[in-house]
Parts: C-alpha cells; structure tokens; sequence
C-alpha cells in the first residue's frame, strides 16, 4: 500500500471519525443517562418515563466514517459523480437518513421495513445503475436484482434489530452488538481484497474506528444500543460492499464471496444464555468460521498445496522430464 494514502487512511478513516465519535457518543449518552437518573415528579405526581436515548446518532456517525474512508482513498468527494465507484457517501448517507428517522421516531414493524425497504434499493440503485447492460445484462435484470438486494437485506435488518432487542433481556448489550458487526465486517475485508475490491478492503476502516468508539461508550453507559437507527446502517454497509465485490469488481473466487454473505446471519441468531461471555464467545466462534472459510476459499487457489495446483506442477514437471529425454534420444 502506498506510505501516503495509508497515512490518510489512518487519519480520515481511523483517528478523526473514532475521535469524533467517542466525543459525540459519550455527550450524548451522558446527557440522557444524567435526565433519566433525576428523580423528581412532575405536576401530576407521576414517574418520569424513561427515554430511549440518542439512538440517532451513531448513524450519522457511521455515515461520517464512510465518508472520510472514501476522501482517504479518493482524494474528494464528488457532489453527484458519474462513475457508481464514487458513490460510497451517498449510498451510506441514504440509509443514514432513514436510519436517523427510525432512531427520532418509533416506528411500527412494516413502516421500518418499508423505509428500510426503500433506502436500500435507493443504494443498490447508485452502486449499480452505471453496470446495468455491461454486468447485470439489462434494466430488467436491474430492477429484479435491486428488488432482491433491497428485499433480502431489509429482512436481515428487521431480523437483527428484533432479536438484538430481544437478547438484552434485563440489560442492554449494545457492547456485545457492536462487537459482533465489528467482527463481521473486518472478516469481510481480506475476502474482499482477494477479490481485487481494494476499495472493500479499505473503506470499511471508517466503520470499524466509529464501531471501536461505540464499544467503549457501551461500557461505560449501559443503556447503550444499536437497535433502532445503528443496525439498519451497518446491514446496509455490508450489502453496499457486496454490491461493489460483485457488480462493480467482479468476484474472482464467487463461493468466497457468497459465503461472507452468511456473515451477517450470524446476528439473526438468538442468544437465550444468560452468560455474556457466551455469547460472545459463540458469535466470536460462528464469525471465525464462516469468516475463515471465506478467507480460505479466496487465498486458498493462491497457494501451491491447495488441491488441483500440486497436481499441475506435477504434470508439468513430468511433462519437462519427457522432453528432457526425448532429446537425449
């Protein structure tokens, strides 16, 4: 990699977005921690109901991380540029907005779905319009492929919103969600830069510094959470990296690919032991191993042990030997 744009890496996607975040997190969940914790009663002698807290925020964030991964590795940030390649900010910035609506406001469960609906098939749409006739084959092979994009991820999404709503049980965990997307999304990256995506190996480090900020405000404020607003950002994320894998690079090794696919999955699954530390140790364990896989299928080929490869050396080992005594005769 380049000195100068790991340096800007660094800075735009590392230190600035993780500084800001931790600041804004820790402001803003103090602020809500300090007005729930006051005690007093209003006019009519009733319990002051607790809020759900600045759950807004972290998506802005993360939309903030995305944006300066992209000025890292791009240099600028076009206003509306020709090239989907360049679109990354507006995708994120997308789904940060309903994100950011979903946090403000309670949302019944078909209304969170249909915007989330929406603002991902909205993102297929930027990523991959520019390929409709050269990868995908036709605007209606367009339509059907965003439909299915947007359709399956909002399902992922709603999946893992509830059921991180419903493993906190008594305490909130948003530590433990925010290590599990943290996890997922960096297992995603060496299968991605195998794939010659180097910009879905790169851009993700604006999330993970944004994700890194909000562990430890999670720890430190218990109400802490991704559900409503967080999780919608981040299933979007990995769907906007596949895109970009598949129709904008073009998938080398396409099982690799699919198999980071079932990484967010992973979050769909319910977690009724009481222990924290199992359950993080069984999503650490699911992460690794379909992660690991997904690595092994994409460095795997590269390797001189992997199957086939040995054989061709070989071969053509044997096939130099012939014509070496072939001339002898």
């Amino acid at each position: 990699m380049d000195p100068q744009l790991q340096q800007k890496l660094m800075l735009f996607a590392g230190f600035i977005p993780g500084g800001i975040a931790f600041a804004a997190l820790l402001i803003g969940w103090y602020i809500h921690a300090f007005r729930d914790s006051r005690t007093d009663l209003d006019d009519t002698e009733e319990p002051r109901k607790p809020t759900p807290g600045p759950r807004w925020l972290l998506p802005i964030l993360l939309a903030m991380g995305v944006a300066g991964a992209e000025y890292a590795i791009n240099s600028k940030i076009h206003l509306w540029p020709d090239d989907n390649t360049y679109r990354y900010t507006h995708a994120i910035t997308l789904i940060a907005l309903m994100a950011v609506a979903e946090g403000l406001v309670a949302l019944p469960l078909f209304a969170a779905f249909l915007m989330r609906l929406l603002a991902y098939g909205g993102t297929f749409w930027m990523l991959s319009e520019g390929f409709t006739d050269t990868v995908l084959g036709g605007s209606t092979n367009l339509v059907a492929y965003t439909l299915f994009a947007s359709f399956a991820t909002a399902l992922v999404a709603t999946g893992a919103d509830r059921v991180a709503t419903r493993n906190h049980h008594d305490r909130t965990l948003g530590w433990l969600d925010a290590i599990t997307w943290l996890l997922i999304i960096a297992a995603m990256m060496p299968v991605l830069f195998a794939n010659h995506f180097a910009t879905g190996a790169m851009i993700p480090g604006g999330i993970i510094a944004v994700l890194s900020s909000a562990i430890i405000v999670a720890l430190i404020f218990r109400s802490f959470t991704l559900t409503q607003g967080g999780i919608t950002v981040l299933a979007g994320f990995v769907m906007m990296l596949l895109t970009g894998s598949l129709v904008q690079a073009g998938a080398d090794n396409l099982p690799s690919v699919l198999l980071i696919t079932l990484l967010p999955l992973i979050t769909l699954i319910p977690l009724h032991t009481p222990s924290r530390i199992k359950r993080l140790i069984a999503r650490v364990v699911l992460i690794a191993a379909v992660g690991g896989t997904g690595v092994l299928f994409a460095m795997g080929p590269q390797l001189d042990a992997w199957p086939g490869n040995s054989t061709d050396a070989d071969t053509s080992e044997d096939a130099s030997l012939e014509d070496y005594y072939n001339s002898l005769e």
